[in-house]
């Protein structure tokens, strides 16, 4: 279908050799707004569908010379997308169960006693014929998606040092300020590469979304995934400017799509996620937890806390269903989202005095990512027996 069609009235070629039947199939769908082109034969018929693209051919199935299955047959091998609606007035169920074998789309029988059948059957062709042509782009998208990842993919298990620079690019810078936020990131693999991931961006002029993603496992097998949860994220956000999805702005939406995504990709690998989405003009926190633990905390400038909730791993189940949470967040504040890498480094012998610690660390504005650490009692840069990853989140310091 061209663009114009598309835009504009659909266009309908009716081929019909009766001058009287076609008179009144062509006067009632011009007065339904259709835009109609019409013929006496199929030869002619198959000639102005060539050079017009019309939206859908409503073809008679007996007449003289090149006949409604011929017509169907040519059309078919031709533009297999284009909807045909056969008319016929033998009334023999054969013929309609082979004009349908033949590509027919729908088929109606003569005399037309209720013209609002005919159109019925032409707006649910057309309908299914837009569904087709959505989807075979939508396939034709995802199938130059999975390319790229391919490449990305082939080229970590080349060579494990691309693969990790690779990782890295995919990564916001270390320190980045948006508006009146400040975002720091910090990861330590265990392995040359992390199943850990952190991203933070800018939605749209209104929000900001962040998260810290831990895949299961260590090594390449999931830093593969922390590739394709990259690619997944921006598609949401593609899918914002492009179609108006507020997917990205939902996290427990987002999350539910990812655990759908990963789950289908059958890589037999999970990941905990938290995400969140801050109003920057309301100064509100959204999020939804998949199953990350610690918990991030927030410090406004008095008291520092855990921010709780907590629902499934992502792209386990395939079918998860997650909530969000919601916070007014204070003019300064600041946000601490760390992996349970972080947790296990820690010299504390109780997740108490873990947790005891860590709010403790968090009072420190403008500590920083690795000053947080070092706060933890963990050396900077000696790898642990887990990835380790920090996300700093400051406003207003």
């Amino acid at each position: 279908m061209d663009a114009q069609s598309e835009l504009g009235r659909r266009s309908i070629l009716v081929i019909e050799d009766d001058p009287v039947v076609r008179f009144n199939m062509v006067s009632y769908l011009e007065d339904s707004g259709f835009s109609i082109l019409e013929e006496d034969s199929g030869t002619r018929g198959i000639e102005v569908a060539r050079h017009t693209a019309p939206d859908l051919v409503l073809c008679d199935l007996r007449m003289p010379g090149l006949d409604g299955l011929e017509v169907l047959e040519a059309l078919r091998a031709e533009r297999p997308d284009l909807p045909v609606v056969v008319v016929s007035g033998t009334g023999v169920l054969g013929d309609a169960v082979e004009a349908l074998r033949k590509g027919a789309w729908d088929f109606v029988t003569k005399p037309i006693q209720d013209m609002a059948v005919l159109e019925y059957a032409i707006n649910t062709a057309i309908e299914k014929a837009r569904l087709v042509r959505d989807n075979r782009r939508f396939q034709e998208e995802l199938q130059r998606a999975n390319r790229l990842l391919q490449e990305n993919l082939d080229q970590l298990e080349q060579d494990a040092a691309a693969g990790r620079q690779i990782q890295l690019r995919l990564m916001p810078p270390q320190d980045r300020i948006i508006g009146a936020y400040r975002f720091e990131r910090y990861l330590l693999p265990s392995l040359y590469l992390s199943g850990d991931f952190v991203d933070y961006f800018v939605i749209d002029n209104r929000h900001l979304g962040f998260f810290l993603a831990d895949v299961s496992g260590h090594g390449a097998s999931s830093a593969f995934v922390t590739v394709l949860l990259k690619s997944f994220v921006n598609r949401y956000l593609e899918m914002l400017r492009s179609e108006g999805s507020a997917v990205i702005l939902d996290p427990a939406q987002t999350l539910a799509h990812l655990d759908a995504d990963l789950h289908g990709q059958q890589l037999d690998k999970y990941l905990t996620i938290f995400y969140g989405v801050i109003d920057v003009e309301d100064n509100r926190l959204s999020y939804s937890n998949g199953g990350h633990f610690p918990n991030p905390i927030i410090f406004d400038g008095t008291s520092a806390r855990f921010i709780e909730g907590r629902g499934p791993p992502v792209g386990l189940f395939g079918s998860a269903s997650f909530d969000n949470g919601g916070l007014a967040l204070p003019p300064t504040h600041v946000l601490l989202l760390l992996s349970d890498g972080v947790l296990d480094a820690m010299p504390e012998a109780t997740l108490e005095q873990k947790r005891a610690r860590l709010l403790q660390a968090v009072r420190s504005p403008g500590l920083g990512a690795q000053g947080v650490l070092a706060s933890l009692g963990i050396t900077a840069d000696v790898p642990g027996p887990d990835d380790m990853t920090l996300l700093v989140v400051e406003r207003g310091t």
